[in-house]
């Protein structure tokens, strides 16, 4: 009530002083009306659900961020990533604009927790679950508890299960595989991959590398990398991909790290 009181004075404002000195009845008949009035006026806040507090969250390049929510839900964001929390009466909503985050949600049995990232929108009511939005494709990783996620163009809701992810896109959705050995671990800064495309690795990597990090030739995106790299010190990550790929790293006056196939 306090929340929408400038709204509530709005929808039903108080009488002129000289209509309050009605017969007895008639103050009756329009105290109920005024309750019936009210009750309406929150049934149709209820309804339409509105909002009434925005806040943004960002990360530079290199820095990750805790954020702890007024219901007690927790959020992590990973590096170079951006994030729109909403509050509304009956919901709390999130919205990730880039980048990567883990969601550890407060239990509230009438207000959902919603998150919407591209293609996908992820409802739970109290749970733990990573996001992660890849321009036009999205992944949600769920850790513990039960989420259910709606893919844009689909009907209906993909349950997840704790231990398992769900890689949505313009294609064809997946269905929901085990998450990846390592892939929860970012949280520490620590970067483990499986058989993983350079692409993947790469793209991952220019979270925390100031400098741009370039594939001089488009195949090289698919070399197969498996490994553990720490986030916090993405230059000398990089310095290692010779050893284990075929390969060269150039960096430039500019700061940019250019990868090139090795002859």
């Amino acid at each position: 009530m306090e929340q929408h009181r400038d709204t509530l004075k709005a929808l039903f404002p108080v009488p002129d002083p000289a209509q309050l000195y009605r017969p007895h009845r008639s103050r009756q008949i329009g105290g109920a009306a005024l309750c019936l009035l009210l009750v309406a006026g929150l049934g149709g806040l209820y309804a339409v659900d509105p909002g009434w507090q925005q806040h943004d969250y960002r990360t530079v390049t290199g820095q990750r961020r805790n954020v702890l929510l007024a219901d007690g839900s927790r959020i992590q964001l990973d590096a170079g990533s951006h994030l729109q929390v909403r509050s509304h009466l009956r919901s709390r909503r999130a919205v990730l604009v880039s980048g990567r985050a883990r969601f550890e949600v407060a239990p509230s049995r009438w207000r959902r927790f919603q998150v919407d990232a591209g293609p996908v929108q992820v409802r739970n009511y109290g749970t733990v679950f990573d996001v992660e939005r890849r321009g036009d494709r999205s992944e949600v990783r769920l850790w513990r508890g039960k989420v259910g996620v709606r893919v844009a163009g689909r009907d209906g809701e993909q349950d997840l299960q704790p231990g398992q992810q769900l890689l949505a896109g313009t294609g064809p959705v997946q269905l929901p595989q085990p998450i990846a050995t390592g892939s929860g671990e970012w949280t520490q800064g620590r970067l483990q991959f499986a058989q993983a495309p350079l692409g993947e690795v790469v793209r991952s990597l220019q979270r925390y590398h100031h400098g741009a990090i370039v594939l001089d030739e488009p195949g090289l995106a698919t070399l197969q990398v498996s490994g553990v790299f720490d986030g916090d010190h993405a230059a000398t990550a990089l310095a290692l991909l010779p050893e284990i790929l075929p390969v060269a790293v150039h960096v430039r006056g500019d700061g940019s790290v250019h990868i090139s196939a090795r002859h």
